[in-house]
């Protein structure tokens, strides 16, 4: 009796402390720290799978989410698919995992059941929306994206997507506007200012491009290397071929490559001489 006691009391230990790492790691997702989700609930289940218990979904859910957090995708999906008890929310988080990895219609099935019971949330609406896209279903995509921002403004997300549609239609003036929105609602997502200059020099009005990459030029942003090779072609465009090269060289230096056969080509004469002396246009 008292070593059966002692199994017993070893057993409920051992759950109880499962069931507070669960919630330790939990926590530690909450908190975005995605990657050590990722590779020490991996690691549990490698070594430990049989004594997680009936809290097996859980910890599966924890690791999906934390994979695709990180950009695992293929994980992801092979993780929500061995969860055996589908809440609620299952089909938005696996319709949205199906969706990274580019399985468009197995994700609009999963994403549209989601709406169909939750019309009125956001993600429900913006992820359905996003499947239409990528579905080349603009029109569709559009129709769901328009409730996203009528109904939840201060979202950027709906905005850019919009934008980046209009975009590709080539309704230059629209998707400014949508670009606009996004970068008023959210003032450090630099994507959405890019691309608003980005607009204005496909629609061929380069003084606003220009006044609107040359502040984002003195942001510290990623895309650095693309905004100082599109203001060298503005430069270019508005028939400064020094301003031009100075941009070129500058965005190259940051290593964009596309801009070197650009410098070479406008830069250098005959010879092989540099047709300008060196200076900066921008300083950081």
């Amino acid at each position: 009796m008292r070593n059966l006691f002692l199994i017993i009391s070893i057993f409920t230990l051992s759950s109880i402390s499962w069931g507070q790492k669960l919630v330790d790691y939990q926590t530690l997702y909450a908190q975005e720290k995605y990657s050590q989700v990722a590779k020490d609930v991996d690691s549990l289940f490698k070594c430990c799978h049989t004594q997680l218990g009936g809290q097996v979904d859980e910890w599966y859910l924890l690791l999906a989410n934390a994979q695709m957090k990180i950009g695992k995708f293929s994980e992801a999906k092979s993780r929500y698919e061995s969860i055996s008890y589908h809440s609620e929310t299952y089909p938005l988080y696996y319709g949205i995992c199906l969706l990274k990895n580019q399985l468009f219609e197995l994700a609009f099935a999963q994403l549209n059941d989601y709406f169909l019971n939750h019309s009125e949330e956001y993600k429900a609406i913006y992820w359905l929306g996003e499947c239409y896209y990528y579905m080349q279903k603009p029109k569709e995509a559009l129709r769901v994206l328009q409730k996203a921002v009528d109904s939840f403004p201060d979202d950027p997300d709906a905005f850019y997507l919009m934008g980046i549609i209009h975009t590709e239609k080539g309704d230059y003036e629209k998707a400014f506007i949508y670009f606009q929105a996004a970068y008023d609602t959210r003032n450090t997502l630099l994507d959405a200012k890019f691309n608003m200059g980005l607009t204005k020099f496909y629609a061929q009005q380069l003084e606003s491009a220009e006044e609107i990459l040359s502040e984002l030029a003195l942001e510290k942003t990623p895309l650095l290397p693309e905004v100082l090779a599109l203001l060298g072609e503005i430069r270019y465009r508005l028939h400064d071929e020094e301003g031009a090269c100075e941009y070129w060289k500058e965005a190259i230096n940051y290593g964009n490559e596309e801009s070197k056969e650009n410098h070479q080509k406008v830069c250098f004469d005959k010879k092989g001489s540099p047709k300008f002396k060196k200076k900066s246009f921008v300083s950081f």
